[in-house]
């Protein structure tokens, strides 16, 4: 997973909504230091300011019916040939909807066809970012691989240290440029990519409560995306139900947490290679 380790995570516990179905995550928000006149001078309180964005929340899931032949005859491996490709689908699945939250977004700045204008892009958006104060740090650039290309070409893109375990996020930076850490993601649109700081985002994940009377259930981690999976035996079908599942949502943050009132999505900037 990539995308999910690049946006503001918020544990199921601090989650508010009815029924599962939209959920109000509360994204803290920067504030600024002031400076005492004199020594012993009267101070100022301020408050410690939250945005509440609504999130859609999901219930991604994947089921396959395990038929007796198969479980007697064809599997070798559950978890390698059935549990393995009912994670990996649903742990994409969440992943997607981060991406579907900025293929929504609305167009800041094109790039000529041939990239040949692409540094004055993305110093374009590092300096719309910054007239708004979005914080210098945890700054990331989601680039489409169409995109990627034209970032690879860049003379002075500093590659990130690769030291460590392996990782999907590790693997996915093509590395740092003018404050921003780029990720490829094919999710994107063709041809686009989107600066954003870390709170430009919300990416709200937790497991499904075990359902009562299932035979056995687990919960785990796939990536950081928060999974069940279920096992139940169909004696209608003569088979072994396995469902694996997860709910999510994501959404971009506004500054008044709704993007509603003309509010700009300053801690999002999003550009397009053009089409000719």
């Amino acid at each position: 997973m990539v995308l999910p380790m690049t946006v503001a995570r918020v544990p199921g516990t601090d989650f508010a909504g009815d029924n599962g179905d939209t959920v109000t995550v509360r994204v803290p928000q920067p504030s600024t230091a002031r400076t005492q006149a004199t020594p012993g001078a009267d101070i100022t309180y301020d408050d410690v300011d939250e945005v509440p964005v609504n999130v859609t929340v999901s219930h991604l899931y994947h089921g396959k019916l395990v038929s007796a032949q198969e479980l007697t005859y064809s599997l070798e491996d559950f978890g390698r040939q059935i549990t393995r490709v009912q994670v990996t689908a649903v742990a994409n699945g969440a992943e997607n909807l981060i991406a579907t939250a900025m293929n929504n977004l609305s167009v800041d700045a094109t790039i000529d066809a041939d990239g040949s204008d692409v540094e004055d892009v993305i110093l374009e958006a590092r300096e719309a970012m910054s007239r708004a104060n979005v914080p210098l740090e945890d700054r990331f650039f989601a680039v489409s691989p169409e995109l990627a290309t034209y970032i690879l070409r860049l003379e002075n893109l500093s590659e990130v240290d690769k030291a460590g375990n392996s990782s999907a996020l590790r693997d996915a930076v093509i590395g740092r440029y003018r404050g921003f850490t780029f990720v490829e993601s094919s999710a994107l649109t063709a041809g686009t990519g989107v600066a954003y700081h870390r709170s430009g985002f919300v990416f709200a994940n937790f497991a499904p409560t075990t359902p009562r009377g299932v035979v056995d259930t687990s919960v785990t981690q796939s990536g950081g995306i928060a999974l069940r999976q279920i096992f139940q035996y169909d004696p209608k079908k003569l088979s072994d139900a396995s469902v694996v599942s997860t709910f999510a949502g994501a959404a971009p943050v506004a500054e008044n947490g709704t993007g509603d009132d003309g509010t700009a999505f300053v801690r999002q900037f999003k550009v397009a290679v053009s089409a000719s």
